[in-house]
C-alpha cells in the first residue's frame, strides 16, 4: 500500500501534466477563436477543457488535504476499520 506522501507525489506529477495540457488547450482554443468559426465547431474542445479544469481543481484539493494532514491513512487504520463491527 502506498503511503500518503507517495500518493501526493504522484498526484503532484499528474497535476503538473494536467496544468500543461490545460495551457495547451487554452492556446489552441484561442487560436481557433480568431478564425471566426461558429461555436459549434469548438464544443468538443470546450468540453475537454472543462473536464480537464475540473480534474485539475479536484487534484489540487486532494493534494492540499494530503499536505495539511487532513487526508491520511495507514495500513493499521484501514485494517481496524475493516475489522470493526457494523
Amino acid at each position: 500500500m502506498l503511503a500518503p506522501e507517495e500518493i501526493r507525489d504522484a498526484l503532484e506529477r499528474r497535476s503538473r501534466t494536467l496544468g500543461e495540457a490545460l495551457a495547451t488547450l487554452d492556446a489552441e482554443m484561442s487560436a481557433e477563436t480568431g478564425h471566426g468559426l461558429p461555436r459549434i465547431t469548438m464544443l468538443e474542445a470546450e468540453y475537454l477543457r472543462a473536464v480537464t479544469a475540473a480534474e485539475l481543481q479536484w487534484l489540487r484539493s486532494v493534494i492540499d488535504d494530503l499536505r495539511s494532514g487532513n487526508l491520511t491513512w495507514s495500513a493499521a487504520d484501514l485494517l481496524a476499520f475493516a475489522e470493526a463491527p457494523e
